[in-house]
């Protein structure tokens, strides 16, 4: 099969975003997150207008958590430069396949040149309220300022994957290698994740951090242990909060 030219792809986002367009909330600047996230997030939710970096060894993990709770609750999702993204996983978080569209082969400039890699973005800013692209090195600084001004301008809320590199994240998700459980001596299969997360930036004044299962028995994500704000004071229940959108 033919594969289509850059300059049709983007074509064919821009005719997609008048149909699409950005959803409204009640309370208009922030999109929702799930329950076990909101004690790590300023405000309890996604500030519009804000890029976020998600970075460690489960960066893609943790960056689909952060967009789930939006996207179960209404809003349109793009996901770029992530061919690997297992659909059956993001549903099971709750991740609303219905108003998610996956961009691929844009993972580098050299896929498509700056101008036209960062067309592509600018149109997908336009048309949804989260945006996730996997970090791009190539990007010069200028375009990384301009596409964050479209972020701020629209409305949206911009995800990093990985190294964000010219992109100036306002918070910085960062999950490590995790602990599976589930397996018995030689027999089972693996049923949940225990992620150590912790969130900081030049939006929180101190750095949070949390435990979650993610995956949860249930796929979804449930919190482990409370949120603590420079590693001493618990600001959250230590009941686990099961997320059911």
């Amino acid at each position: 099969m033919e594969r289509d030219s850059p300059q049709a792809r983007h074509e064919r986002l821009t005719q997609l975003t008048p149909a699409i367009g950005p959803v409204s909330f009640a309370r208009d600047r922030q999109l929702p997150v799930v329950p076990a996230l909101e004690a790590l997030l300023p405000d309890g939710g996604l500030t519009r207008g804000y890029t976020l970096g998600c970075q460690g060894a489960a960066a893609v993990s943790i960056a689909l958590a952060v967009v789930t709770g939006a996207s179960a609750a209404g809003s349109w999702l793009a996901v770029v430069g992530l061919p690997a993204l297992g659909l059956r996983a993001a549903a099971e978080l709750g991740i609303a396949l219905e108003r998610l569209v996956m961009v691929a082969d844009t993972a580098n400039t050299g896929a498509l040149g700056e101008t036209a890699w960062a067309n592509m973005a600018a149109a997908l800013i336009d048309g949804f309220d989260l945006v996730v692209i996997r970090s791009n090195p190539n990007v010069r600084a200028g375009t990384a300022r301009r596409l964050q001004a479209r972020v701020q301008s629209r409305g949206a809320v911009l995800v990093v994957v990985g190294d964000p590199g010219r992109f100036i994240c306002d918070l910085v998700v960062t999950a490590q290698a995790g602990t599976w459980e589930g397996l018995g001596d030689g027999s089972g299969r693996l049923s949940r994740r225990r992620l150590g997360v912790s969130v900081s930036g030049r939006r929180l004044a101190r750095q949070r951090q949390a435990e979650l299962w993610l995956p949860s028995a249930n796929g979804g994500i449930e919190a482990a242990l409370p949120v603590a704000i420079a590693g001493d004071t618990v600001v959250s229940d230590t009941v686990a909060l099961q997320q059911t959108g």
